[in-house]
């Protein structure tokens, strides 16, 4: 009896659980590895040095082509930070929808 009892209050907490706690677990997780994300790239340290001129290059041409330089490799690095926020943001949506749809389908084989 204290199975079936169990049993029970665990499919009705589960809703709770999985929109409440989990919910909280999984936005802290993303915004954990989006945070790793943009340190693991250097984004800042880029934005930071994007016009320091390379190699101790001080004439123009060595900072222009610096500039340039980083300029392109910041293009590229912020384009893998949008691609990693996306993929991030589309588990989370994932995560929102999931029960929703297995009791939809569910549903359909009744």
């Amino acid at each position: 009896m204290f199975l079936v009892l169990d049993l029970i209050s665990d499919l009705l907490y589960f809703p709770i659980w999985w929109y409440g706690a989990g919910l909280k677990k999984r936005c802290l997780f993303v915004i954990k590895k989006i945070n790793n994300g943009y340190r693991n790239l250097a984004l800042k340290i880029l934005m930071r040095n994007l016009f320091k001129p390379m190699y101790g290059e001080y004439n123009w041409q060595g900072r222009l082509i610096s500039f340039f330089a980083r300029l392109v490799i910041l293009f590229w690095r912020t384009l893998e930070m949008l691609v990693w926020i996306l993929l991030l943001l589309g588990l989370l949506l994932i995560w929102l929808l999931l029960p929703i749809f297995i009791i939809n389908q569910i549903l359909i084989l009744i």
